[in-house]
């Protein structure tokens, strides 16, 4: 069954990305700034809710920590729109991109 379903889900993926492409272009940026948002995601997070930071995990209610994650994306998004606005990468693909070819990449627009 498993082997049967994979083409049937696939072309479906393709037709829902094919069709949500336009209404979903605006988080094209945070994409592109992908490996930033996730290290200061990380760091973020687990300061906030790990026993090492504030602790927060068992002491918030899960609406309040949902609500959190929803203000952190809006703010990553915000950030990626003004980011990429001036500079071509976020700072971490910049980083990894003169790590990778040994040379820096121009970072302004």
């Amino acid at each position: 069954l498993v082997t049967i379903g994979g083409l049937p889900m696939c072309l479906g993926y393709l037709a829902w990305i094919v069709h949500w492409r336009a209404r979903l272009g605006w988080l094209a940026p945070v994409g592109r700034m992908a490996l930033t948002h996730y290290l200061a995601q990380s760091l973020l997070c687990t300061w906030l809710f790990y026993h090492y930071g504030l602790g927060g995990f068992e002491r918030m209610p899960r609406s309040v920590q949902l609500l959190f994650a929803l203000l952190v994306f809006a703010a990553q998004v915000a950030v990626s729109h003004a980011w990429l606005a001036r500079f071509r990468f976020g700072p971490m693909e910049w980083l990894w991109r003169a790590m990778t070819y040994r040379q820096w990449p121009p970072m302004r627009r």
